[in-house]
C-alpha cells in the first residue's frame, strides 16, 4: 500500500518538477510551515496571492555560488520551491499564477545577521518598530537576527506584531539586550558579574523568545565561556562585537558568529593585555598589512576553527569621509528632524573626534574578508543601521558592491548574503537557496545584478513564504518615519 501511494505521488510530481523527491518532502511539510497567511493589515503591500506561482524567464542566482542560469521558471506551491529548471523543460500547471519577466533576475530572499530595530548614532535614538521592518522587507531581506537590542521589550513586541501578521516584515530572530562584563562603559548593556547572574539572565531571555545573544567588547574571556556554555544548555546561539577578547580566543571558547570581521579584532594589536580591550583597537587596524604572514596565518587558524564571521563593511564605510555618499532614496525615509542631524553627522566626519575609517581600513577589511573565505572560513553578512546615513535594506545592498570590490563574484556575494547567513542561523535546509523543497523567500529585482551591480536596488517583488510583497508601497509606508517609529 505504502509502496503504491508513493508511486502514484511520484506520478503526480512529474508534470511539476524534475525531482519527485522535492515534491514528496513539500507535501510532508506541516501546513504552518507553508504559505504565508495574508492579514487584512498585510493585504495593501501584496502583489502576489496565489497557491500556484510561475515566474517565468528569469535569470536565477540560485545562493548556493552556482553560476547565474538565464531563461529559467521557478515554480513556487504553497509557499515551497517546488520546481527551478529552464523555460520549456518546467511545466507549468494550467492553474498556476503566470508571471513572465524577462529582463528580471531571481535571488534569494537575504539573511541579515547584524541588523537592529532601533536607530542609533543620533541624540534621540528611537525604535523602529514599523519603519524597519518595512524596509528590510523591501530591500529583499526576509530573515533578520537582531544583534542586541537597547530595548528589548519593543523590539519583541515588533517581532509578535509580524508573526501574528498586524505588519509586514522579516522572520526575525531576536537577542535581547547587550551583555557586557563589569568592565562596560555602555549604559545600554546588561553588566555580568558571576555565572549566575549570566545564566539567570540567559535563561530570562530563551524564555522571552531570544535565539541568540549578543556580548560587547568588555567582557573577560572567563565570562564569555560562562555566557556560551549557559546559551548553548538553552539551545540559544552567541555572538559579539569583541575587543577585550580576541577573535581567536573566542573562537577557543566556542563562540557561534563573530561581528564585523578585520576592524574589531583585537588580534592584530600589539602588546594586547588579557582581558583589556585596547583603546586603539579599530583605529590601528589600518596600520597593519593583511597580507602579512602573521595575519594571514590568524585567518587560515579561524577558518579551520568553523567560527563565522559576519560582514559589516558598509556600515563602516559610512564613516568615511572620502568613499561615503549620502544616499537620497534612503535620506527620505528619514523623519526631516532626523534627516538634519544625519546630515550634520555626516558633514562632521574626520572633525568631530568620533571614529573615522580610511580607504586603507577599508581595503584591509575586504582582504581579510576574502582571504578568510579563501581559506575555507563561512563568511555571512549585516547592515547595522546607524545615523550616519545607514538604514535598514539599503545597508544589507549596499553590503553586496562592497563584496563585489572586494573580489568575491556575483554568485558568491550573493551566497554570502543568502546561503552562508542561513547556515550560521542553523536553517541551511529551509531557507537561503532556489532549490526544490525550500521556503519561497525570493526577491524579484528588474535587471541582473551580476552584470550591474547596481541593479539589486532595483527590488520589484518580494516573497516571503510565497506570498509576493509589492517594494515601492512597502517604501513608500515607510517614508519619513525613520527616527519616529
Amino acid at each position: 500500500m505504502i509502496v503504491r501511494l508513493r508511486r502514484v505521488l511520484a506520478c503526480t510530481a512529474a508534470w511539476l518538477s524534475a525531482s519527485a523527491g522535492a515534491y514528496d518532502a513539500l507535501r510532508a511539510q506541516p501546513a504552518a510551515t507553508r504559505r504565508l497567511p495574508v492579514t487584512d493589515a498585510m493585504r495593501p503591500f501584496v502583489s502576489v496571492d496565489a497557491p500556484l506561482v510561475a515566474l517565468i524567464d528569469v535569470t536565477v542566482i540560485d545562493g548556493t555560488g552556482a553560476p547565474s542560469a538565464a531563461h529559467q521558471t521557478v515554480l513556487v506551491r504553497d509557499g515551497r520551491i517546488v520546481a527551478v529548471g529552464p523555460v520549456g523543460v518546467v511545466a507549468v500547471p494550467p492553474r498556476a499564477l503566470r508571471l513572465e519577466r524577462p529582463g528580471h533576475t531571481l535571488i534569494p530572499g537575504l539573511v541579515g545577521l547584524h541588523e537592529h530595530s532601533y536607530f542609533g548614532g543620533v541624540k534621540r535614538i528611537t525604535q523602529m518598530s514599523t519603519s524597519g521592518p518595512l524596509l528590510y522587507l523591501a530591500h529583499g531581506v526576509t530573515t533578520a537576527m537582531s544583534a542586541g537590542s537597547m530595548l528589548p521589550y519593543q523590539e519583541r513586541a515588533m517581532k509578535q506584531a509580524i508573526d501574528a501578521g498586524r505588519l509586514p516584515g522579516p522572520d526575525y530572530l531576536i537577542t535581547g539586550p547587550y551583555l557586557d562584563g563589569a568592565a562596560t562603559v555602555s549604559i545600554n548593556a546588561r553588566p555580568l558579574t558571576s555565572a549566575a547572574e549570566a545564566r539567570r539572565v540567559i535563561a530570562y531571555w530563551a524564555a522571552e523568545g531570544a535565539t541568540w545573544v549578543k556580548v560587547q567588547g568588555r567582557i573577560s574571556r572567563a565570562m564569555l565561556r560562562e555566557v556560551i556554555q549557559a546559551a548553548h544548555a538553552r539551545g540559544l546561539k552567541v555572538t559579539g562585537h569583541l575587543c577585550s577578547v580576541t577573535f581567536a580566543e573566542a573562537a577557543d571558547a566556542g563562540i557561534d558568529a563573530l561581528q564585523h570581521g578585520f576592524i574589531t579584532a583585537s588580534d592584530y594589536v600589539p602588546g594586547k593585555q588579557p582581558d583589556v580591550c585596547p583603546p586603539e583597537n579599530m583605529r590601528i587596524q589600518s596600520t597593519i598589512d593583511a597580507g602579512s604572514p602573521a595575519v594571514q596565518a590568524s585567518i587560515r587558524r579561524l577558518a579551520k576553527s568553523g567560527t563565522p564571521v559576519v560582514s559589516t563593511l558598509a556600515v563602516y564605510e559610512s564613516f568615511s569621509r572620502e568613499r561615503f555618499r549620502l544616499d537620497t532614496a534612503a535620506m527620505a525615509m528619514l523623519d526631516p528632524d532626523v534627516r538634519r542631524e544625519v546630515e550634520a553627522n555626516h558633514a562632521a566626519l574626520g572633525t568631530d573626534g568620533g571614529l573615522t575609517v580610511s580607504p586603507a581600513l577599508l581595503t584591509n577589511m575586504m582582504r581579510w574578508e576574502y582571504d578568510f573565505v579563501q581559506a575555507g572560513g563561512l563568511l555571512g553578512a549585516g547592515s547595522d543601521p546607524w545615523g550616519t546615513g545607514f538604514l535598514p535594506g539599503f545597508g544589507n545592498l549596499r553590503n553586496f558592491e562592497m563584496l563585489r570590490e572586494a573580489g568575491f563574484s556575483a554568485e558568491a556575494a550573493i551566497r554570502i548574503l543568502t546561503l552562508n547567513g542561513a547556515r550560521i542561523l542553523g536553517r541551511a535546509q529551509e531557507i537561503g537557496a532556489i532549490t526544490p523543497g525550500r521556503r519561497a523567500d525570493l526577491v524579484l529585482v528588474e535587471g541582473n545584478p551580476a552584470v550591474n551591480p547596481q541593479d539589486l536596488y532595483r527590488v520589484v517583488t518580494v516573497f516571503r513564504a510565497g506570498v509576493g510583497f509589492d517594494a515601492k508601497r512597502l517604501r513608500d509606508a515607510a517614508r519619513g518615519l525613520v527616527g519616529v517609529r
